[in-house]
């Protein structure tokens, strides 16, 4: 009796240190996918800054050469020619200044990207932002989080059966120093939000929400979820508290 509550004893310290070392295993691998993850984020902001600064350029040198134009045609009055091709450049302009959903270039860039991949794949994409600068949330974080999120909705829309209603509803505002982020998308008709993904790369998927999680945890926020299974909606609200 006393050898087998002795074995028992042994095994159950044998148990207790292998399962140490798998959630330390386990903590480890995280950690070194969040840092892997963050790199990659920092690549995409990067990238969203180059963007930005070239589409600066570009809407300057337009409006330059209108000026320019402008001043030229009002010396000569038999240049259609001319006159035409700054038609052209002004519609340019203009389009470019119709894509803006807001004056912060960081959240407008992320906004645009999205658009363009959810045109791309026929996902009917709706966005509402308040006309202001969303400067409280430092900018890496404010690309990651705005990435995730409408990743994960796209995501959902692509799993959504051949046929079946799409569409994604995305609003930003604020309110002095808080942040209001209201995401709302279709998901299968009847099927539970689980936040589990078919992709290929399964962790990054994880690690894609945990960062979610970790920057409301940040900024002091909070998350809200509400879904109405019978009708194909899941709807996610969050607060961000912006640094004093």
């Amino acid at each position: 009796m006393i050898i087998t509550m002795i074995l028992f004893g042994v095994l159950l310290v044998f148990l207790l240190l292998a399962a140490g070392v798998m959630k330390t295993r386990e903590m480890e691998q995280e950690n070194r996918l969040m840092q892997s993850y963050m790199v990659s984020m920092k690549e995409f902001y990067a990238g969203i800054q180059g963007r930005i600064e070239a589409t600066r350029r570009y809407r300057h040198d337009l409006a330059k050469h209108i000026q320019t134009l402008e001043v030229l045609l009002g010396q000569r009055s038999d240049a259609v020619e001319m006159k035409e091709y700054m038609q052209d450049l002004k519609k340019r302009y203009d389009t470019l200044e119709k894509q803006k959903f807001c004056s912060d270039e960081l959240v407008n860039s992320i906004l645009t990207i999205k658009q363009e991949q959810c045109r791309g794949k026929g996902i009917p994409f709706t966005v509402e932002a308040e006309d202001c600068i969303y400067n409280d949330i430092e900018e890496v974080d404010i690309v990651a989080l705005l990435h995730n999120l409408l990743d994960n909705a796209i995501e959902a829309q692509e799993r959504i059966p051949e046929g079946g209603e799409k569409g994604i509803w995305f609003s930003i505002n604020r309110d002095g120093k808080q942040i209001f982020i209201d995401m709302k998308n279709r998901v299968t008709e009847g099927q539970k939000v689980t936040f589990r993904t078919k992709k290929q790369r399964h962790e990054e998927h994880g690690i894609g929400t945990k960062i979610i999680e970790n920057l409301v945890e940040k900024y002091h926020g909070s998350t809200e979820f509400v879904q109405e299974e019978a009708a194909g909606i899941f709807e996610e609200h969050i607060v961000l508290r912006g640094k004093e």
